[in-house]
């Protein structure tokens, strides 16, 4: 009994000293800088980022760098905030199996008390931001090796799970940035592989688990390029099956195209219910993410002064994240029923033993304990929308607009063919 009262004291103070802490929102510490970073201002967002104590928790070191190389980015510091995903990706690499010893202790507390090892989502999008942060600089070679990372990570990944695999297994806007990039690069056939690989994805899982559906420029773009590369059977084909006879354009064309990075991902956050298990109720609580979209206003650009082109929508985050937690929750129920199940075990032990005293302090460390970890990127796009328009060569200014706000008036020159990719973040 001597051994038994120790080792509950033990977990009752390892419970007071990290499950408090593990339990403590995320979210809710990062609140201030998030206000200044929604509103643009990110200057203060990085001040109120390096007062934040949670940040330099060894188990936040991931998203440390996730969330101060987006405000690096944001702040223009392109390769200081580079560095930082880099980092964050080879710490989620690190952690993506978790030793034994640490898996051990899950048991006991729960996963807020690990080092946080990003979500599925999290650690491929480093890869989207990576390659939209080489897009800004005009390194389309080094945008693409991370575009092309992104499913490679993927596969990784999906290939750990013995069962109830990530719905999230291929992504369709990574092969359409590719595709993108190959056209800008003059590598045609390339583009249309991946502008192929996209379009097959979109009209599979992406309209299907996360609401998105294939982007009309690009079907206009493969079409422009089967046309180009005399495919001119494909391209009736194309035409016929998306009834698009204005898909033709003039022969002589360059391309506007800007990427956009629209708002930021929904917050997490702990949702809890109860299932029947071996003749009692168990508790769980899990970490969610709405999979509802933000409101958005106009996102687009004009071209001197002219009509608004307005983008589409390209990549979701919030379905993609929604869709990733439903994923892992299935994975996570059996996990969760034994930590429970040991819960209950100590809590009834104790109070048989140590009476009521007992009893309140292992009701205590399992209610502490039993909390959905809602840690998050918080600073991630909640989308990606994509503009394009098709114009004669010669010089634009490009007036960009995201969400409601204008942001940038850029001025190009283009020549025959050209495909100028313009980031908008």
């Amino acid at each position: 009994m001597q051994r038994f009262r120790e080792h509950l004291a033990k977990a009752f103070l390892v419970c007071m000293s990290v499950g408090f802490t593990a339990c403590a929102s995320y979210t809710q510490e990062m609140k201030e800088m998030n206000l200044s970073f929604r509103a643009g201002n990110y200057t203060a967002a990085l001040e109120k980022f390096d007062k934040v104590d949670l940040k330099e928790e060894s188990r936040n070191r991931m998203l440390y760098y996730l969330e101060k190389g987006m405000i690096q980015d944001r702040l223009d510091k392109r390769e200081s905030s580079r560095n930082l995903w880099m980092k964050a990706d080879k710490v989620g690499d690190e952690l993506f199996t978790t030793s034994l010893s640490k898996e051990a202790a899950t048991y006991l507390y729960n996963e807020g008390a690990q080092a946080y090892p990003g979500e599925d989502y999290e650690k491929v999008a480093i890869h989207t931001m990576l390659a939209h942060s080489f897009l800004g600089e005009g390194d389309l070679d080094s945008a693409r090796v991370e575009a092309a990372r992104i499913n490679t990570k993927l596969n990784e990944i999906n290939g750990f799970y013995k069962d109830n695999k990530n719905k999230y297994r291929d992504d369709a806007y990574a092969r359409y940035l590719s595709a993108m990039i190959y056209e800008a690069n003059g590598e045609l056939d390339s583009a249309i592989i991946d502008y192929r690989n996209a379009l097959q994805i979109y009209e599979g899982d992406y309209q299907e688990t996360f609401g998105v559906k294939a982007p009309d420029e690009l079907v206009a773009a493969l079409y422009r390029l089967f046309i180009q590369r005399d495919r001119k059977d494909e391209a009736k084909a194309l035409a016929k099956k998306y009834n698009k006879p204005e898909l033709a354009s003039p022969s002589e064309y360059a391309s506007i195209v800007v990427v956009h990075e629209v708002g930021v991902i929904n917050e997490k956050r702990a949702e809890d219910f109860v299932v029947p298990w071996g003749g009692s109720v168990l508790r769980f609580s899990f970490p969610v993410i709405p999979k509802k979209s933000p409101s958005r206003e106009p996102t687009g650009f004009r071209v001197n002064e002219g009509s608004f082109e307005s983008g589409e929508l390209a990549q979701n985050f919030n379905t993609i994240a929604y869709a990733n937690l439903e994923d892992r929750r299935v994975r996570m129920i059996v996990k969760s029923a034994a930590r429970i199940i040991l819960k209950n075990q100590l809590t009834q032990k104790a109070e048989k033993e140590l009476g009521a005293a007992g009893l309140i302090a292992a009701t205590v460390y399992g209610a502490v304990t039993e909390t959905a970890d809602t840690r998050q990127w918080t600073t991630l796009p909640a989308a990606v929308y994509v503009t394009r328009k098709i114009v004669k060569p010669g010089e634009y200014s490009v007036e960009i607009t995201n969400n409601g706000r204008v942001k940038t008036i850029k001025k190009i020159r283009l020549k025959k063919g050209d495909v100028q990719i313009i980031r908008d973040a």
